[in-house]
């Protein structure tokens, strides 16, 4: 029987759906995670999980020693145990993807965010430093050994083509579950009751406070609007949270509320709790990611506020299918000209809605067979 060993430490659907499926193709599957988040669709009883240490994105400290000991861990699950298993690697931990050269397994990867391009980008370390090199020196030696390189985006396989041939670059669209999330009704959202939004122009973001994320730029918008009836609700966390309530609190914004991660079972009733979505990602990260949730925002038939870099995938998406509108961060005063626009123009709102859920009907778990369709 062939062997497939999936490596992503902070596992949700996409991986359960990768996995899932190469049991359904007849492989003994491993999954090797730190955490794995189920929705309705369960994880394959078949699949055996090797369980390592948890993501944890609290600060930065935490971050990388999550991420190197996670590596060190992966590496000991696979010498030992699976040394004869096509492996399938995410870019998380960061270091993960260059475990190849530590190891004899033929491997494929999949990369969600590109390191060390992202560390550079941050401001984390120089772009011209010892380990922007030696790293960059490593990831042509793991790219150009692999079955098959997997990214997400155009932007995302042209940054890769700092080190390796972009024709041997396959795109697989993200994907969401148009069954777990979909429209709610507001009268029935458990979320909305739950938190005095009755009546509200919900503007949400959701999902991790951190440097990409730009949610202090989200606090700066809601100090200028001073409508009772625009309310602005994060949902998350990370590194910069204290400061973001802190400021909230020091500045008096009463139109913004911070909320901690929902559970699982609450995330449709929040994401559908929204007017307006943000998906949110600096200028410096335009290539080198695209937010998983802009997805989870169109299967809920929510319109959606990109906030990017000129000419990102993210602005693109947005764009090409009308989801809502795309600005750069220096484009405050017109982001929130759109937001008082959307707020009071039903029509419009229903127009991006629509289109946010004719286009997740083509963002469907059946891209996963983009994946697992070759032979390993």
């Amino acid at each position: 029987m062939k062997k497939i060993t999936i490596i992503n430490q902070d596992s949700g659907y996409l991986m359960i759906d990768i996995a899932n499926d190469y049991i359904r193709k007849g492989y003994d599957t491993t999954l090797i995670a730190g955490r794995i988040v189920q929705r309705d669709i369960p994880l394959n009883k078949d699949v055996h999980v090797k369980k390592i240490v948890q993501y944890n994105r609290s600060s930065n400290f935490k971050r990388l020693i999550t991420w190197f000991v996670a590596t060190i861990q992966i590496w000991t699950i696979v010498f030992f145990k699976s040394r004869k298993s096509h492996l399938l690697i995410v870019s998380n931990p960061p270091l993960a993807p260059l475990l190849p050269l530590l190891l004899p397994n033929k491997y494929s990867l999949l990369i969600f965010d590109l390191f060390p391009d992202a560390l550079s980008e941050y401001g984390f370390v120089k772009d011209k430093s010892t380990i922007i090199k030696l790293w960059g020196r490593a990831n042509k030696k793991v790219y150009a050994g692999a079955n098959k390189n997997y990214t997400l985006t155009k932007g995302m396989r042209k940054a890769m083509g700092n080190y390796t041939s972009t024709e041997k670059i396959d795109i697989v669209p993200l994907w969401t579950n148009n069954s777990f999330l979909k429209p709610m009704s507001k009268d029935n959202n458990s979320f909305i009751k739950e938190h005095g939004l009755e009546g509200k122009f919900v503007v949400l973001y959701s999902g991790n406070f951190g440097y990409a994320h730009q949610v202090d730029l989200i606090i700066d918008l809601a100090a200028k609007i001073y409508d009772p009836n625009i309310v602005f609700v994060l949902v998350g966390g990370g590194h910069t949270e204290a400061k973001l309530k802190s400021r909230i609190d020091k500045e008096g914004i009463c139109n913004c509320l911070i909320l901690p991660w929902q559970t699982v079972d609450m995330l449709p009733y929040s994401l559908s709790s929204a007017d307006l979505s943000i998906v949110s990602l600096s200028e410096n990260a335009t290539n080198l990611a695209i937010p998983s949730k802009v997805f989870n925002y169109m299967s809920v038939g929510s319109p959606i506020l990109g906030i990017t870099g000129a000419g990102s995938d993210l602005e693109s998406l947005i764009l090409d299918y009308e989801l809502g509108k795309s600005f750069t961060a220096g484009q405050s005063d017109q982001i929130v000209n759109f937001i008082k626009e959307l707020a009071g123009n039903s029509a419009l709102s229903d127009f991006y809605s629509a289109n946010s859920l004719k286009a997740t009907n083509k963002h469907t778990s059946k891209n996963v067979e983009l994946i697992t369709q070759f032979d390993v």
